[in-house]
């Protein structure tokens, strides 16, 4: 069995969704309707909120590098507020408050975005 090493470096990769309108830039979002979408909340139910997205600069990114933000506590784990803000605090799950989990910042500008699993208690 061959080896092959690869010198090849893929750097800032994200997933975007094209074609998307509405939602509120720098927020996290959620589709809402045909091709349209709403700033998402932890309180919207787990169904609503297995796929987010992160709006900014009118680009919808389902995963990878987000840039443009602000705000970010560098180093830290980051989730979803309850206006589609982005926090390092995680919200406490109860029946209505979901905890989710968006990516680590990697300096006050720049997500990781790789969202969790909607946790409610």
């Amino acid at each position: 069995m061959a080896f092959i090493k690869s010198t090849n470096t893929v750097t800032d990769i994200a997933i975007t969704i094209p074609n998307l309108t509405g939602g509120t830039n720098g927020k996290v979002v959620r589709v809402n309707g045909t091709n349209a979408c709403t700033d998402a909340s932890n309180t919207d139910t787990v169904a609503q909120l297995n796929c987010v997205l992160i709006k900014v600069g009118g680009i919808y990114y389902a995963a990878g590098l987000v840039s443009g933000l602000s705000g970010l506590t560098a180093g830290a784990a980051h989730f979803l507020g309850t206006d589609g803000t982005i926090t390092a605090s995680a919200p406490t799950p109860t029946a209505t408050t979901r905890a989710l989990f968006l990516g680590f910042a990697v300096n006050t500008t720049d997500l990781v975005f790789r969202p969790g699993i909607p946790i409610s208690g």
